[in-house]
């Protein structure tokens, strides 16, 4: 009812408002922070399911932050288990495209499908790194994954996790879109 209706427009009062969409820079890193997860393409390692050559692209999601409730890094953290096959990729070669759609931020960021080109989206090429165990980031990237997704500390510690990152100097180049006309590019 009415409680709920009220959450909602507080909840909503603290949502960072989408930057105009010729604010590339600014709008793409307003697409990371409001993002849930990505859609990660890394090389195959290896030859299995939906691998069938070395080299070859694999998709995947990943769970990601870049920060809290008050804070937005530009470091994109994830955490991920030695049991998906993204990791051994990553181990192999670092080399990694993260791709963010405002139409997975759900009502009202997107009129129609995905591919519209003034449905915001993402994608950017760079390295995906590592954290050593017990690493002084690791418990930046653990705080701010955790805050985002909850659900994350109780994942079996069995599966072998570790986070991983990509800093700013680890980006090499970005595609977004969010109007009719060519993609933009800039640089961190």
């Amino acid at each position: 009812g009415k409680a709920a209706k009220s959450l909602a427009k507080a909840a909503q009062a603290d949502t960072p408002k989408q930057p105009p969409w010729n604010q590339y820079a600014e709008r793409a890193r307003w697409l990371v922070y409001m993002s849930d997860y990505a859609v990660a393409a890394t090389l195959c390692s290896d030859v299995r399911d939906a691998c069938p050559k070395v080299g070859d692209p694999f998709g995947n999601i990943m769970a990601v932050a870049d920060g809290n409730e008050t804070v937005s890094t530009g470091v994109i953290y994830v955490y991920l288990p030695d049991l998906d096959p993204s990791p051994k990729d990553l181990e192999a070669n670092p080399t990694i495209s993260l791709t963010f759609s405002a139409k997975a931020l759900g009502d009202g960021y997107c009129k129609g499908t995905a591919e519209d080109p003034t449905c915001t989206r993402l994608t950017i090429a760079g390295n995906m790194t590592k954290m050593p165990a017990g690493d002084a980031q690791a418990v930046t990237a653990e705080s701010f994954l955790f805050a985002k997704h909850p659900e994350m500390k109780y994942w079996p510690a069995s599966h072998g996790w570790s986070f991983w990152y990509m800093a700013p100097e680890n980006i090499s180049s970005f595609f977004f879109l969010d109007m009719y006309g060519p993609a933009h590019s800039f640089t961190v």
